[in-house]
C-alpha cells in the first residue's frame, strides 16, 4: 500500500499542471453539478424531516459521480505508466468514451454500496473495495461490462487489506481537510456558500492522489508494470551490445 502511495505521489508531483487542469475543467464541474443536484433532490425530504432519504441519495450521487471523476485521472496514470508521456487530448478523449459507460454502471453499484453502508456500514465498505476497481479495469483494459465486474472483484479481493487502508487514510484525510477548510472559509468569509467551494477545492486536490495510487497498484497487479519494465530493461541491454 506504502509502495502504491509513494509512486502515486511521484506521478502526482510529476504531472501537478496536468492535475490541476483536470481539477478545474472536470473535477470541480462535475463536484459542482452534484452539489446542485443533491441540493435540489434534498428539498422535499428536508421539509419533511426526512433526513435518512437525503443521506441515500446523497449517497447515491456522490458514488455515480465519483465514478466519472476517476476516469481522467486514471487515463492519465495509465499513459505515463506505458508510455512515460500523457497526451492531454487523450485524458479528454477517454473521459468521453468511458464517460457515459461509468454513468449507467455506477448506477445499480451506487444502489447496492449505498444500501450496504445503511446495514452497519461493513457491508457497504466491503462492496466499495471490490467494485472500485471497475472504471480502472474499462479505462486501462477496456474490457466487457461482464469482465469489468469480475476483474474489479478479483483486484479487490487480491489487494483488499491495501485498498481499504487506502480508502481508510485518504477518508480520514478528506475529513480533516475538507472540516479545516470549512473552519477557514466560515472564519474568512462567513458564507456556507464558501464552505462548500472551499470542500470542492480541497478534494480536487486531495482524490487524483487517491486514484494514482490505486491505478499503481493495479498495474502492480495485473502484472503489466512489470512487463513493462522487464521490457525496458531488455532494451538497454540491446543498446550495450
Amino acid at each position: 500500500m506504502l509502495q502504491a502511495i509513494k509512486e502515486g505521489s511521484e506521478l502526482y508531483k510529476k504531472y501537478f499542471l496536468r492535475v490541476i487542469l483536470i481539477g478545474f475543467t472536470i473535477i470541480l464541474p462535475i463536484q459542482a453539478i452534484y452539489t446542485l443536484a443533491i441540493n435540489f433532490i434534498a428539498m422535499p425530504f428536508e421539509f419533511f424531516n426526512l433526513s435518512l432519504w437525503t443521506s441515500i441519495f446523497q449517497s447515491i450521487f456522490m458514488l455515480m459521480s465519483l465514478f466519472i471523476i476517476l476516469i481522467p485521472m486514471i487515463s492519465l496514470a495509465s499513459q505515463d505508466t506505458r508510455t512515460h508521456t500523457v497526451k492531454t487530448g487523450k485524458i479528454y478523449g477517454d473521459t468521453i468514451k468511458y464517460a457515459f459507460f461509468a454513468y449507467l454502471i455506477s448506477i445499480p453499484f451506487s444502489v447496492v454500496t449505498t444500501i450496504g453502508l445503511l446495514l452497519l456500514i461493513i457491508p457497504g465498505v466491503i462492496l466499495l473495495v471490490l467494485f472500485m476497481g471497475i472504471p480502472f479495469v474499462k479505462v486501462i483494459e477496456d474490457e466487457t461490462v461482464t469482465m469489468a465486474i469480475k476483474r474489479s472483484v478479483s483486484f479487490g479481493k487480491e489487494n483488499f487489506i491495501a485498498l481499504l487502508g487506502m480508502l481508510l487514510l485518504f477518508a480520514a484525510a478528506d475529513f480533516l481537510g475538507s472540516y479545516l477548510f470549512s473552519y477557514l472559509a466560515i472564519i474568512i468569509l462567513g458564507q456556507m456558500a464558501a464552505v462548500n467551494w472551499a470542500m470542492m477545492i480541497f478534494n480536487m486536490f486531495l482524490l487524483p492522489l487517491f486514484v494514482f495510487s490505486v491505478a499503481k497498484l493495479y498495474f502492480k497487479w495485473n502484472g503489466e508494470a512489470d512487463l513493462i519494465q522487464e521490457g525496458e530493461f531488455q532494451q538497454q541491454l540491446e543498446q550495450y551490445r
